[in-house]
């Protein structure tokens, strides 16, 4: 399985998706003037064993809330890319479900819509009642064990050179200068805000978002915005899954990343899942947040950027934290990258389409 990181032809693709993500273009040039030799100093650093992780780049963005970025050289976005494509997903894919839809190939939020719309159909043709239990993980990226992680994975992959390399990058929050970063860029941008001509009740509101963003604990948490992160995050509460499907007997489930949604017309059986699944969020680190917890659907919940009702039909609206999401997004694309800005305007176009 390591053997597929040594491959020049897995490097050189894993690098020409990440250069067409890429939006810092300067970069991309720098590292084109020696394409090939920066490519083979790659591989040879994975083939002797001495690849080491760069420093993370950590910055703060704002959309609509604020949220944490953790963005790495051009190197290591490579590596973890093949890592990924060719290790991770090969291993573990085939041990999620099939309504686990976050960061896999051909499903995603349009799949995660597809199949709540068929659970809402056939809910309102055998009941007149039901409900939605919905639940989320409490600052999930941050409170991933390591030790349980690295558990799960050894029993998944046994090429002990790829798990090293994994490892690896499972323990690069662990190294202390990525909470000096991010005190210093959180205390960075609360100055920025003091300065702001707003009135002192948005003020606070703001400075208490950014205090709020966490740091990491020795032996926990995953990178913000890597590629191997969001598949280990995905696979993290695979047994989760199964536990609700197979121990539990649910029957309407989906999870998107650290949200999860059921779906049943017996309020009572939906209060001892939510106990149960509660009870085994503990055993991997994690508690569900305050905000979790069970909705009439005649009265509506919102999933994945949508509301959904359910009346006489099913109702499907975008909610109103997206739409300022998504305008402050094509506000900023259209500024420096307007390539990038047509393929997010075909994006949400399928997006808004799914509305009634």
């Amino acid at each position: 399985m390591y053997n597929n990181l040594l491959s020049f032809d897995n490097i050189n693709e894993a690098y020409r998706v990440v250069r067409s993500k890429c939006r810092n273009k300067r970069i991309i040039l720098r590292f084109d003037l020696h394409r090939n030799i920066n490519l083979y100093n790659i591989l040879f650093d994975l083939h002797y064993k001495r690849y080491e992780l760069g420093w993370y780049n950590i910055f703060i963005i704002n959309e609509p809330k604020y949220r944490l970025i953790m963005s790495e050289n051009i190197r290591d976005k490579v590596v973890n890319h093949l890592i990924s494509s060719t290790i991770l997903i090969k291993a573990l894919d085939k041990k999620l479900i099939y309504s686990n839809v976050a960061t896999r190939v051909g499903k995603g939020s349009g799949l995660a819509n597809d199949l709540l719309m068929k659970y809402l159909n056939n809910i309102l043709l055998k009941h007149r009642r039901a409900y939605c239990l919905k639940m989320d993980v409490k600052k999930y990226f941050y409170n991933i064990d390591h030790d349980v992680l690295k558990r799960m994975l050894k029993q998944d992959i046994k090429d002990k050179d790829a798990l090293d390399i994994v490892f690896k990058v499972i323990d690069s929050t662990d190294e202390d200068y990525v909470n000096e970063e991010i005190d210093r860029v959180r205390y960075k941008e609360i100055e920025r805000v003091k300065l702001l001509n707003i009135i002192d009740k948005e003020k606070d509101k703001k400075i208490k978002e950014l205090l709020s963003i966490p740091l990491y604990n020795k032996g926990k948490g995953l990178g913000i915005g890597n590629m191997t992160s969001q598949i280990l995050a995905v696979y993290y509460l695979s047994e989760v899954d199964h536990f609700i499907k197979e121990v539990l007997g649910v029957k309407y489930y989906i999870r998107y990343m650290d949200d999860l949604v059921i779906l049943g017309s017996d309020f009572e059986y939906l209060k001892f899942v939510y106990n149960m699944v509660s009870r085994k969020m503990n055993e991997y680190g994690l508690a569900l947040n305050s905000k979790s917890g069970i909705h009439e659907l005649s009265r509506g919940f919102s999933f994945l950027g949508y509301t959904y009702k359910l009346s006489n039909k099913i109702v499907i609206r975008v909610n109103n934290a997206t739409y300022r999401r998504v305008g402050k997004h094509l506000s900023s694309l259209v500024k420096y990258d307007i390539e990038m800005f047509k393929r997010s305007m075909i994006s949400y176009k399928g997006f808004f389409s799914r509305c009634n």
